[in-house]
């Protein structure tokens, strides 16, 4: 009989172990969800934030695009209004050669 006893508190002693294992993983578990649920929080506050920073940027880019959309518009504007400019100095340019070739003949005379 002492031998039987002997091996139930054995068993109940092994059990006691086991269990306190259990415990140890199971509270080493909870910990670990803990932590992947406050990391699932803090990715999807990233997320978030990134997903604000990137229309942020999406909308500077339209306003670029708007800007130098509008800056080739004057550019060609300017060329073209340069390009009349050029026109005219050079029919002035002839003008007053004319006029001094006309003004060298009478003077001449």
């Amino acid at each position: 009989m002492s031998t039987e006893l002997f091996k139930m508190k054995n068993s109940y002693e092994e059990a006691l172990d086991h269990l306190e294992t259990l415990k140890r993983e199971n509270k080493n578990l909870q910990q670990e969800i803990s932590d992947l649920t406050e990391q699932i929080g803090e990715t999807g506050k990233s997320i978030h934030e990134l997903e604000k920073a990137k229309k942020t940027v999406e909308t500077e880019k339209t306003e670029i695009q708007t800007a130098l959309e509008e800056a080739e518009f004057v550019q060609g504007t300017l060329e073209h209004e340069e390009s009349k400019i050029l026109r005219v100095q050079l029919e002035l340019n002839q003008i007053k050669g004319e006029v001094d070739r006309k003004i060298a003949e009478k003077d001449e005379e």
